[in-house]
């Protein structure tokens, strides 16, 4: 009886296993209810980098830095005790001609090659808050999740949109929100999608509609909403919203949803550049692109700043109560340098709780 038992079982796991892999959003979720809190003393310090998985030299393209931007990046978190960085996106590239887009799965030799063998000391230490690119979606982007949920919880991916909350301890306690979000439903329209296997991924998922668009929207809407005590809003997702690349489909409804929220940045990639817009007078969101780890091209027009195509690098950003300074670091070769400095005010000071 007992050997027929565990014989049953182990059919019912099977099967389990193989309507998990063919409907994976029956256990990957696409947005998640838990509001994941963390606690810092005095400093929060944090890197952001996106599009930082392209192994690859390319041919006659100026690509092939990854190890370059990890070796200064790994300098830097060890120099500021940073705390976690924020990943925007494209992981994992097709990297050679023979490669693959994204990963396969949970045990895609990528995993090691392109992220455990690379990012070294402090970087391998600390969490790698996560979203998803477009080239994430080109192969099997729920193998992320899966991966964060169940095999290495640092690259920490739980579901395609999630909210974070920091709360920073000293003399003036602050509360630092971070929405995590998926752009690639708000930056294609579904008939535009490039490529197959995203196209299929949206199906999966019933992204192939403008319902479900406004659906995440407004599930957007909510988390700003329940966010307003904080001192300061971020928002991480691939796609950048900097001069004329805020035109494309429904990205400009995220500008207004930043904008009557009092969002106080926007983290992107995607342009392998970096490039940055002031808070204005009419919106106060301050827009960061930070997609240069492994691969480089053109930016968005229109920009307040930004470096020329061939720059390698990624962002250091520190918070210490109403303040936040942040430098972005050309990291081209391993000799870094500070190519553009700031400073933004927490959005407590002009929107007062």
């Amino acid at each position: 009886m007992k050997v027929l038992l565990i014989i049953f079982f182990f059919i019912v796991i099977q099967c389990l296993l193989i309507i998990s892999n063919a409907i994976p959003n029956l256990i990957m979720p696409e947005s998640s209810d838990i509001i994941f809190e963390e606690r810092y003393n005095d400093i929060l310090d944090f890197l952001v980098i996106g599009d930082w998985g392209f192994q690859g030299k390319g041919v006659g393209r100026k690509h092939g830095n990854q190890k370059n931007v990890a070796f200064v990046m790994k300098k830097w978190a060890e120099r500021y005790n940073s705390k976690f960085i924020i990943n925007v996106g494209d992981s994992f590239y097709k990297s050679e001609n023979d490669d693959h887009q994204g990963v396969d799965s949970i045990y895609d030799d990528k995993w090691k090659t392109a992220w455990l063998d690379v990012y070294k000391g402090r970087l391998a230490e600390i969490p790698w808050y996560s979203v998803a690119g477009n080239h994430d979606w080109y192969n099997n982007v729920y193998a992320e999740i899966e991966y964060s949920l169940n095999v290495n919880s640092r690259f920490f991916m739980p579901s395609l949109f999630y909210v974070r909350t920091n709360i920073i301890s000293g003399k003036k306690p602050t509360k630092v929100a971070w929405i995590h979000i998926d752009t690639n439903l708000f930056f294609y329209t579904y008939d535009m999608i490039p490529n197959d296997q995203m196209k299929n991924n949206f199906n999966i998922l019933g992204w192939n509609n403008d319902i479900e668009v406004e659906n995440k929207l407004r599930w957007i809407e909510q988390q700003l909403i329940e966010q307003q005590d904080s001192d300061w809003i971020l928002v991480a997702g691939h796609h950048p919203l900097i001069g004329a690349c805020v035109s494309f489909n429904y990205m400009p409804r995220l500008v207004e949803l930043f904008e009557r929220y009092g969002v106080s940045a926007y983290f992107a990639g995607h342009a392998h550049v970096l490039e940055y817009q002031t808070p204005k007078p009419d919106s106060p969101v301050a827009y960061f692109t930070s997609g240069a780890a492994s691969r480089t091209s053109d930016g968005c027009s229109g920009k307040d700043w930004g470096m020329p195509e061939g720059t390698f690098g990624f962002l250091h950003a520190t918070i210490i109560e109403n303040e936040m300074t942040f430098s972005f670091v050309n990291a081209t070769t391993t000799k870094d340098k500070i190519v553009y400095q700031g400073k933004l005010t927490a959005r407590s000071t002009w929107r007062p709780k």
